[in-house]
């Protein structure tokens, strides 16, 4: 067994350098200097997005960090146009996997997309969420990427942290333009590992007609005040002691009916920079609350428990923080029909 995982592991590592010279190489539809492009979220060089700043807030907010001062400046900027799009889902997609990533992140897609986002004869559809991340990658290698696996879907503004509120936005504006239909939505982020046979037995049942948001819920979080911190949120921003529920971004399902419950919700609320407590506030607004379930692991399993056990990973749905290399490991080993493991319950 442990040889077969040696090899896979090296040949997939092979696969992907081998595969990134040929994108380098390969001539592709032109696409443009993404940095050309001036989308709003630029402070090193002078803004000419379309959408003008609110000169009166950036005047208001002279004593917050210049991420907070640029993040209200363009706050009210809340419509991109589409870089790269895959094809709409068919008919009888049961359940969309929106995978958060970054232009960069070549080799995370490339490892999801090799071991647990290859399931594709579920009704299944994946696609991964991207921003602008300026000259690399070079854009040539995204339009690879794209020809190639039909599972890109970008926008042009620019990958931040405070900008995953914007890819929250407008996912849920293509899935009603592009994927309807689709019974249930998982969003996550890149780094997890998704169990899916897991997930379709847990979905097994559900109406998609009827509220769902299932997660990892964090109840009672208080607004961190520390200014050294990238979820640093000032008072101004933010006044009340405590966010609403929420499930942690790192990964989530929803139902078709709350995933356009949710779409409304967030055209009319004004953007948060943090964009998992984002969704609680509008699931707040339109009085729903999240359902936990400890199968979704989205800060990782912890010590004392191992956290590269692939039996727990057997009876787990979703868990955080994995390196490619980690992914190709764990499905290895989780699929193993030769793994013995004693029954136990989630950790």
């Amino acid at each position: 067994m442990l040889r077969k995982l040696g090899w896979l592991v090296s040949y997939s590592l092979v696969v992907l350098l081998l595969g990134c010279l040929l994108f380098l190489r390969k001539e592709a539809k032109p696409m443009g200097d993404p940095t050309a492009r001036q989308p709003f979220w630029a402070p090193s060089a002078p803004c000419h997005s379309r959408c003008p700043p609110n000169h009166t807030v950036a005047s208001a907010s002279l004593s917050l960090p210049s991420r907070h001062r640029l993040f209200l400046t363009y706050r009210h900027c809340r419509n991109f146009s589409i870089l790269l799009e895959p094809s709409g889902c068919s008919k009888d997609t049961f359940l969309l996997l929106a995978i958060k990533s970054q232009p960069g992140h070549v080799e995370w897609r490339a490892a999801i997309r090799s071991t647990w986002g290859r399931a594709r004869g579920q009704q299944l559809k994946l696609i991964f969420l991207l921003g602008v991340a300026g000259p690399t990658p070079p854009a040539q290698l995204l339009a690879y990427e794209s020809r190639e696996f039909d599972d890109i879907l970008q926008w042009d503004f620019t990958e931040d942290f405070f900008n995953l509120t914007l890819k929250e936005l407008h996912l849920q504006r293509w899935v009603a333009a592009a994927c309807p239909q689709a019974r249930f939505m998982l969003k996550g982020d890149d780094d997890v590992f998704v169990h899916v046979p897991n997930v379709l037995e847990f979905l097994d049942g559900w109406d998609p007609a009827q509220d769902l948001l299932v997660g990892d819920v964090i109840r009672q979080a208080l607004p961190n005040r520390n200014t050294k911190v990238k979820y640093f949120i000032p008072p101004s921003m933010y006044r009340a002691s405590h966010y609403p529920p929420y499930a942690g971004g790192g990964g989530y399902v929803m139902s078709r009916a709350t995933v356009q419950r949710l779409q409304a919700a967030m055209e009319e609320a004004e953007l948060f920079p943090i964009d998992d407590v984002f969704v609680g506030m509008c699931l707040k607004r339109l009085g729903l609350s999240p359902t936990h379930h400890a199968g979704f692991k989205t800060f990782g399993i912890r010590r004392p428990l191992d956290p590269l056990d692939p039996c727990l990973y057997r009876g787990l749905l979703l868990v955080h923080r994995l390196s490619p290399l980690e992914m190709w490991t764990m499905w290895a080993l989780v699929t193993d029909e030769g793994l013995k493991c004693a029954a136990a319950p989630i950790p």
